[in-house]
């Protein structure tokens, strides 16, 4: 049963990267992979980042028990949010991070030096994002579907495959939302 299930989900894998590698084959181009997607493999490795990264800030730093973070992987970029208790923290969380994998390419360490947010910071937060959402997909002029939309402490974060004149419309949407402290873009550009 575990063999089948290895075996569906690597069939799985190997179709959604030919997918995506077969995005056009005319001309004298030949074959050209889609920059603007990402394959099944590549959400697999990004969970497995993150899940790497929390698991190694803990168990190295047992102070980070007692913090209140995330990590936020999208094509090996990494994003560490939240609140830590000291400079040093902060320091270590990135440190740790960048040992973590080897597919780890970027890091923003966008960690806050104080104390934990209160559940009605982290509800606003919520608000936040699902508005930030809400007005992406209202927009013809932003891929809604290819941004991944964090808030931290009224602090908007933009990840993703976008081209420049996508993230420009994407932050100057966030930007005018009610709430929103600040838009900081974590993109990946394609051009």
């Amino acid at each position: 049963m575990k063999f089948r299930r290895v075996f569906i989900l690597s069939l799985f894998a190997l179709l959604t990267s030919c997918t995506a590698i077969l995005v056009k084959t005319t001309g004298e181009q030949g074959i050209q992979e889609n920059p603007q997607s990402r394959t099944f493999p590549t959400v697999l490795e990004d969970q497995s980042i993150e899940t790497k990264i929390i698991v190694n800030m803990k168990s190295q730093q047992p102070e980070f028990k007692q913090s209140r973070f995330d990590v936020i992987s999208h094509n090996g970029i990494v994003l560490l949010v939240g609140q830590v208790q000291s400079e040093e923290l902060k320091f270590l969380a990135t440190e740790i991070a960048g040992n973590a994998s080897s597919k780890v390419r970027k890091i923003y360490n966008e960690l806050e030096v104080s104390g934990k947010t209160t559940m009605i910071t982290r509800t606003n937060d919520a608000w936040i994002s699902t508005k930030v959402r809400t007005q992406m997909i209202a927009s013809s002029a932003i891929p809604f579907s290819r941004i991944k939309v964090i808030t931290e402490n009224g602090s908007v974060y933009l990840m993703g495959l976008v081209n420049r004149e996508e993230a420009q419309n994407a932050t100057s949407l966030v930007s005018n939302i009610s709430g929103v402290n600040r838009v900081v873009n974590v993109f990946e550009y394609t051009n």
